[in-house]
């Protein structure tokens, strides 16, 4: 993936942590799952493994979309600075 491609994919990633209706959703999934976690009985180990498996799912989702934001970042630097004259030659170039 080449920088401007990774510079859109951040751009996309960021829309849509910004995106209430997505935020709002991801919010209510680690809610609900939260709340069948207490619920959950101690002796069902197997049923609070897989909540929690759940909850760590949903966490990561934004994690890798933050990801992708922080390369797109890093991305829009790199080509910012493949833009800008540097040294002699861009001085020939303004010239």
């Amino acid at each position: 993936m080449n920088y401007a491609e990774e510079q859109h994919r951040g751009q996309r990633a960021q829309m849509l942590l910004e995106d209430e209706l997505l935020s709002a959703t991801l919010d209510s999934i680690e809610a609900e799952v939260i709340a069948q976690w207490e619920q959950c009985p101690a002796r069902d180990a197997e049923g609070k493994e897989a909540l929690w498996q759940l909850y760590k799912t949903a966490k990561k989702f934004r994690g890798v979309l933050m990801g992708y934001v922080e390369t797109g970042k890093l991305a829009t630097e790199k080509l910012k600075r493949f833009d800008e004259p540097r040294g002699l030659r861009g001085l020939f170039k303004a010239a």
